[in-house]
C-alpha cells in the first residue's frame, strides 16, 4: 500500500467535504471533525466515519461524535470506499491469523493520525473553508477502543496545537483519569 497516497487522498476528501459542509451551512459555526467507527473484522476493513460538529450542536460532551451533528459524513466514506477495498485485497485477503489484523490496524491508524494532524493544519490556515475558527481540529475519537483512545487522540492532534482547545484537553484528562 502506498500510505502516503492514501494520506493525501483522505487528506483532500475531508478537506473538500469539510469545505462543502461549511458552504452549506454559512450560518453554523463547525468547532471539530473526528474520524470515528473504525471498523476491520479480520475479513474486510471499512473507512471509518468523518464527522462534524458545531457550537451550536454542541452537548456537554463535545467531542462525542455519535452525538453530532453530522455523525457520518457519507461523501468522504464514499469517495474511500476503493482504497479500502484495496487495504482489505492487499492484507487480509488469504491472511489466516491476527498478525495481519494487528499489522493493519496499526499502519491504518498511524496513517490516519497523519491525515488529522494535516487537516489541522490546513484548517488552521484557512484552507479548508474561512468560516472554520481558529481553534478548529480534526481528530481520532474512538470510544470504543477504550484505554486505546487517549493514544489515538495524543497521535492525531499535534502536541502545540492540543492546548489551543480546552475542551479537548480536559476530555483526555479524564479519559487519562
Amino acid at each position: 500500500m502506498d500510505w502516503t497516497a492514501f494520506e493525501t487522498v483522505w487528506h483532500d476528501t475531508g478537506c473538500r467535504t469539510l469545505a462543502d459542509l461549511a458552504a452549506a451551512h454559512p450560518d453554523e459555526r463547525l468547532y471539530a471533525a473526528a474520524f470515528h467507527l473504525f471498523y476491520n473484522d479480520g475479513a474486510q476493513i471499512l473507512s471509518p466515519a468523518l464527522a462534524a460538529n458545531t457550537e451550536g450542536c454542541a452537548a456537554d460532551d463535545r467531542f462525542a461524535p455519535p452525538e453530532w451533528r453530522w455523525d457520518v459524513l457519507d461523501a468522504a466514506s464514499d469517495a474511500m470506499r476503493p482504497w479500502y477495498l484495496r487495504l482489505t485485497e492487499e492484507f487480509l485477503t488469504g491472511a489466516d491469523d491476527d498478525e495481519a489484523v494487528n499489522s493493519l490496524d496499526a499502519a491504518h491508524d498511524a496513517a490516519m493520525a497523519r491525515v488529522c494532524r494535516a487537516m489541522t493544519a490546513t484548517a488552521r490556515r484557512g484552507g479548508i473553508h474561512a468560516t472554520l475558527p481558529p481553534g478548529f481540529v480534526v481528530v481520532i475519537l474512538e470510544g470504543q477502543r477504550g484505554d486505546e483512545e487517549a493514544d489515538l487522540i495524543r497521535a492525531s492532534v499535534d502536541p502545540e496545537v492540543l492546548p489551543t482547545v480546552p475542551e479537548l484537553a480536559s476530555y483526555l484528562r479524564k479519559l487519562d483519569g
